[in-house]
């Protein structure tokens, strides 16, 4: 009887806080608090739902900004319409341009497989997060009626939302508690408790800012970390999750392995094992250094033997089996190199790349799958597996680590569509490469764009850390100027507007197109046809600040500024603080064109003070200014800028192009040359102040700055040779043959075979 009482007393103790838990659930729900936490919200056309732009802020922090792909999907599927999920991270999304992704164009090859269905291709896709985020995300959309997931996930397992790599958590917590959490930030009970916390830390607007990769440099984890263990279990149990949410809602599957750059991309963090010190790491260094050294001049046979014999001391220097790989792969022996770089991989302690357990789970989790569940071997298929016999994977296919560049999409896209007809039956022949570039508009005048996206990636922090990073910007940059040339060409705008007009006619549903035509006819300066297809894009997609804002621009510049300013001023009342910062630009250029700088000046000064955190917003008030003619108001903006983060790249090269306009080019060249220190990686204004030490005749600052340049940016062959040559009058030979090389190796990218042989020739001479 009195165990009775006892749990009787128990359960009311528990059930009161619960029913508190649940009425105030209930009534921050109907008073409106709190936002959706939901994949897909309901949207403004009825019947139909959107991505929800804030769904990411139930994993991370709101501040990070985080979005999925703006995307529409009507509720109930249309009538003999295919539906098709894909679930995965950053690669799935797209990057660098989602229009040419593998995932905009498997819609394409399953609209030339199937032409009698609507084919309906959702991208669930979204930067930096993992199979946590992903299986919430399946479970939700299996309630959509798909025909089809495709899943291709397991390049964040470490570095997102929960693994032990995370930027912004401090430790790993087991699953169940990932999805108690999970659950709790998706109330609106918990969203009001991290309000009320908040507080205590300033808010979102003080939040921690996404920085890209650069934000995980300090958050290594070791190949033989035991959370490792952790992280896989966690992947199996929410990849097997996915696939049980596919079977109950009659879905099939194709469950992809994941591709990994490993001839193209060195380790972007190499760590010694533990215990080396002393005579063995000074060993270790000089056989390492000898062997690095004899690589960049190309004595291969002498590089091979040192590095080897550091292999031997550090099995688990990641950059070394790196080196040993591009060793073996020149030499013939694809064998020995994809090894090498598969313990490169392994022991690169930044785990941006999926190491080989992932793909080893994804089989064995297809494996123990029905039939429903179709095996994608990407990785075996194009050479990022032990297993592979085709070359290793590199540029060939990827741009950096993980991302695919335009023969990747293709390669990629076109598997997948050969795997879900043989799991959805019967269908026609699919697109070759060129047939679906003409599907989704691309043409070598789009170039440019894929390259200047993954430019604003790969010249920063952990690629700079990179063994190989001065050979790998100067490739970048020559890939950069050739399709600049290109893009500026008139015959080639005018080309891919003509491929635009047709890629729209053949799929006038597709909401990309739009957008890309917008703007070719922006570069081409027809402003009323860029309108027209912003209007496209617009009607085609869930409206949103970016999409009124390009319209309102291109009203502005047409001079319907009435038309502009109404569609401005209605689209930021119902903005985020966030997107209202963002609309700035266009606000301020559009009172700059009508004159009105007082209006203009009020507008910046109020969106200043309700949001001071955002130095955005600073930096638009310097520029209005100038444009307004008060350019000691403009100067006095930039400097304070400056002063409080010494760091803002956009304040010191607007101060300096100000300062030279005003031809005050000794106050230019001092604000440079004072910007130095807090912008070492600023490679702009690094080659500039090497330019000012040159014309001083001070060489030890040319090449400090020189030196900063070479790790933030591509240095020329000119430039290497520079410091080669001071370095060997300083009496550093061991440096100066070091940048010799480098010399040798950007002079080959640049194709400059004169310099390459006089370069050569030298080095003989040294030897």
């Amino acid at each position: 009887m009195g165990r009775r009482v006892w749990l009787h007393r128990a359960l009311a103790i528990a059930a009161v806080p619960a029913a508190f838990l649940l009425g105030l659930e209930v009534v921050l729900r109907a008073v409106g608090y709190g936002r959706p936490a939901n994949f897909l919200i309901p949207d403004a056309v009825p019947g139909c739902y959107r991505t929800n732009p804030e769904f990411v802020a139930s994993f991370m922090p709101g501040s990070f900004d985080l979005r999925p792909l703006n995307q529409r999907l009507a509720r109930r599927k249309p009538p003999g319409a295919l539906r098709v999920v894909v679930l995965g991270e950053s690669a799935v999304q797209g990057i660098p341009v989602p229009a040419f992704g593998f995932v905009a164009q498997l819609r394409a090859q399953l609209r030339a497989r199937y032409p009698g269905r609507t084919i309906e291709v959702l991208n669930a896709g979204i930067v930096a997060i993992d199979s946590h985020v992903v299986y919430r995300i399946a479970r939700e959309l299996a309630g959509f009626s798909p025909d089809l997931f495709v899943v291709y996930m397991g390049n964040n397992e470490v570095v997102g939302p929960y693994g032990p790599g995370s930027a912004y958590l401090d430790r790993m917590p087991p699953l169940w508690l990932v999805r108690l959490s999970v659950a709790v930030k998706a109330s609106r009970t918990g969203q009001l408790l991290a309000a009320c916390l908040g507080r205590f830390h300033g808010g979102r607007a003080n939040g921690p800012q996404w920085g890209g990769m650069a934000m995980f440099v300090d958050h290594g984890v070791r190949g033989d970390d035991p959370r490792l263990q952790t992280v896989y279990a966690n992947f199996e149990a929410n990849l097997r999750g996915i696939l049980q949410a596919a079977d109950g809602c009659g879905a099939r599957t194709v469950l992809c392995t994941v591709v990994s750059n490993l001839k193209d991309c060195a380790p972007f963090l190499s760590l010694h094992r533990p215990g080396l010190a002393g005579p063995e790491l000074a060993s270790w260094q000089q056989a390492y250094q000898a062997g690095f050294i004899q690589w960049l001049i190309g004595a291969e046979p002498s590089a091979r033997r040192n590095l080897q014999r550091a292999w031997e001391l550090d099995p688990q220097y990641a950059a070394t089996a790196f080196l040993l790989g591009r060793i073996d792969l020149d030499r013939g022996d694809v064998a020995s190199a994809r090894a090498e770089f598969l313990a490169a991989q392994h022991w690169d302690a930044l785990r941006f790349r999926p190491d080989e357990p992932i793909n080893a789970i994804i089989r064995r989790v297809a494996a123990d799958a029905g039939p429903a569940v179709a095996l994608l071997d990407l990785a075996r298929a194009l050479g990022s597996d032990r297993e592979s016999t085709v070359a290793p994977a590199g540029r060939e296919l990827l741009f950096e680590h993980v991302h695919f560049d335009w023969a990747g999409n293709v390669a990629v896209a076109a598997a997948m569509a050969d795997s879900a007809q043989r799991l959805l039956g019967g269908g026609g022949a699919g697109l070759d490469a060129s047939a679906c570039a003409a599907a989704v508009g691309y043409c070598p005048y789009e170039r440019r764009n894929l390259l200047e996206h993954i430019g604003t990636v790969v010249q920063h922090p952990p690629f700079t850390g990179q063994v190989t990073y001065p050979i790998d910007q100067a490739r970048f940059a020559g890939a950069l100027r050739a399709a600049l040339a290109v893009a500026q060409s008139p015959a080639a705008r005018d080309r891919a507007a003509e491929v635009l007009r047709a890629a729209r006619a053949a799929d006038p549903d597709d909401p990309d197109l739009p957008k890309l035509a917008e703007d070719v006819d922006d570069d081409r300066g027809d402003l009323a046809a860029a309108l027209a297809d912003a209007r496209a894009a617009e009607r085609l997609q869930p409206r949103n600040f970016a999409l009124a804002t390009d319209e309102a621009i291109k009203l502005s510049r047409l001079g319907r500024t009435r038309e502009s300013q109404a569609l401005l001023q209605a689209t930021a009342r119902g903005c985020s603080p966030r997107d209202r910062a963002l609309m700035a630009p266009a606000f301020a250029d559009l009172y700059a064109r009508t004159g009105r700088f007082a209006e203009g000046r009020r507008y910046l000064a109020a969106e200043c003070a309700e949001l001071p955190a955002e130095a955005s917003l600073r930096l638009v008030q310097a520029r209005f200014e100038h444009l307004a003619g008060d350019d000691s108001e403009s100067e006095k903006l930039y400097r304070s800028l400056l002063r409080s983060d010494p760091a803002n790249v956009a304040a010191l090269s607007g101060l300096v192009a100000e300062l030279q306009a005003e031809g005050r080019t000794r106050e230019a060249d001092a604000a440079a040359l004072g910007g130095f220190a807090g912008q070492p990686d600023n490679f702009d204004n690094d080659v500039h102040c090497a330019v000012l030490w040159a014309q001083r005749g001070d060489a030890p600052n040319e090449d400090r700055c020189l030196l900063a340049a070479e790790r933030c940016g591509p240095m020329s062959s000119g430039m290497e040779l520079t410091l080669a040559r001071h370095l060997f009058a300083a009496n550093q030979p061991a440096d100066a043959v070091t940048h010799l090389g480098w010399a040798r190796l950007i002079a080959g990218a640049e194709g400059d075979t004169a310099v390459e042989a006089q370069i050569d020739a030298a080095i003989a001479r040294l030897r």
